[in-house]
């Protein structure tokens, strides 16, 4: 494999909490002097995958590294030098792969609400370059070269906001045989990551996408063989436990309140 050899790092940041981007990005002082882009996705609303597709066309024919990442991401250390990394593979901040039959995370990293409160210890830490089976979309990084000679390669427009790293991923590695990696760097997530409807919608797209994959994601299995695997292990995600009380909680409300609608008056 061949090494980026001191080629430039540009990070891509959509966002649509404007002063979040500018704190977390512009202001970090782990960030001075990096070639930093806030693209305002506010108006236009277009997912993700569609924004780094674009931004994938529009520098295919640098040789550079293209680092997309999440408005409410925080590199809270120094960020990963690129000289020597890889140009085929994919790497990011956070991934995960099977152990035995359990899903194991790799990318040691804090995880809380959008305030910063309720922090959570996620992942077991990596001082090199580890191979896991997906990345989580939090942040990924890809060289234009990999791109450049790979033009099916590229993220899938289906999605919207979740699974499409977990999908280049797979289809990285499926497909073409590039593997992918989790980078050493100290950061803070914003999000505890609630799995809501439109993310298992895209489970139902990748499990019909690829009928004879399953492999482990951030929040559940994916592709066609889930169900083996969940027959071994069940996914329990402390940040999506209280997303099932509130939703209980709330059904529950409805239920006495249609009672109080309902109920014969006197």
């Amino acid at each position: 494999m061949t090494v980026s050899n001191g080629d430039p790092l540009k990070i891509f940041v959509p966002f649509v909490n404007e002063k979040m981007a500018t704190e977390l990005f512009s202001e970090n002082k782990f960030l001075l002097n990096m070639d930093i882009y806030l693209f305002d996705n506010r108006g236009r609303s277009a997912g993700l995958p569609k924004l780094y597709n674009e931004i994938i066309e529009n520098h295919l024919n640098e040789d550079v590294w293209l680092f997309f990442v999440h408005e409410d991401f925080e590199v809270q250390g120094e960020l990963f030098g690129t000289e020597n990394l890889a140009h085929e593979a994919v790497y990011g901040t956070f991934g995960v792969r099977l152990d035995g039959h359990a899903p194991v995370g790799f990318g040691q990293h804090k995880c809380s609400e959008k305030d910063g409160s309720s922090v959570l210890q996620v992942g077991l830490p990596v001082t090199s370059p580890t191979w896991v089976e997906t990345l989580d979309c939090v942040a990924i990084l890809i060289h234009t070269r990999l791109l450049r000679d790979r033009p099916r390669l590229r993220f899938d427009e289906a999605l919207t906001f979740d699974l499409y790293a977990e999908d280049f991923c797979i289809n990285a590695q499926e497909n073409f045989g590039v593997p992918v990696m989790v980078l050493p760097v100290e950061f803070q997530h914003y999000s505890k990551g609630y799995v809501t409807e439109r993310y298992w919608r895209g489970i139902k797209h990748l499990g019909e996408k690829y009928p004879n994959v399953g492999v482990p994601g951030s929040c559940s299995f994916i592709g066609g063989k889930s169900q083996e695997l969940e027959t071994h292990y069940t996914y329990d995600i402390p940040a999506n436990r209280k997303k099932r009380r509130d939703r209980a909680a709330k059904k529950n409300r409805n239920y006495f309140k249609a009672l109080r609608l309902f109920r014969k008056r006197p």
